[in-house]
């Protein structure tokens, strides 16, 4: 006989499985990330837009991409990405030649629901102070690229990585 999944929990989001005793996460929605960016005048990745959140965890506060599940009333993952960079940002870039997509990832051998990452070039765009959530917006900084390889975020560092490769690959076409 077979060993079934057992639902242990059902949450809004996701659910605590049961299987062959041991226990996982199945997210209910699909993430979208976001990392945006700004070039220097040397044609160099020069800022990195991070969130800072309490990573209850580790008892601290971390810097990691902008992300959110995606919505039903996101007609494709770039439009729920550029929601993401509204939400907490307060740009709405629907420029698609800014955007780049990163990957995928997925958090878990039992996970259906990918993470899709994507970069966005927000060099000559103005950030908005208003936007519809403040408290996101108070967790929105832009960083130094060179700081960022001092996060312990590995999804953060994988995304960073995948744009400094194209920005690295670019400057030898050059």
């Amino acid at each position: 006989m077979q060993n079934e999944e057992k639902i242990i929990i059902e949450g809004k989001f996701e659910d605590v499985i049961e299987f062959e005793d041991h226990y996982y996460l199945r997210s209910k929605k699909d993430w979208v990330c976001v990392l945006p960016y700004t070039i220097s005048g040397e044609g160099l990745l020069d800022k990195i837009g991070i969130v800072e959140i309490w990573n209850q965890e580790e008892r601290k506060i971390s810097q990691t991409l902008l992300k959110d599940y995606l919505n039903e009333d996101d007609s494709t993952n770039l439009v729920g990405a550029n929601r993401v960079l509204y939400e907490i940002a307060g740009v709405n870039l629907v420029d698609a030649s800014k955007w780049m997509f990163l990957g995928s990832v997925f958090n878990s051998l039992t996970s259906d629901s990918p993470i899709r990452i994507y970069a966005v070039d927000i060099t000559d765009v103005e950030l908005k102070i208003d936007v519809m959530n403040e408290e996101e917006r108070k967790k929105f900084h832009m960083v130094k690229s060179s700081e960022i390889l001092q996060s312990d975020d590995l999804l953060f560092l994988g995304a960073f990585t995948r744009l400094f490769n194209f920005f690295y690959v670019q400057s030898l076409a050059k």
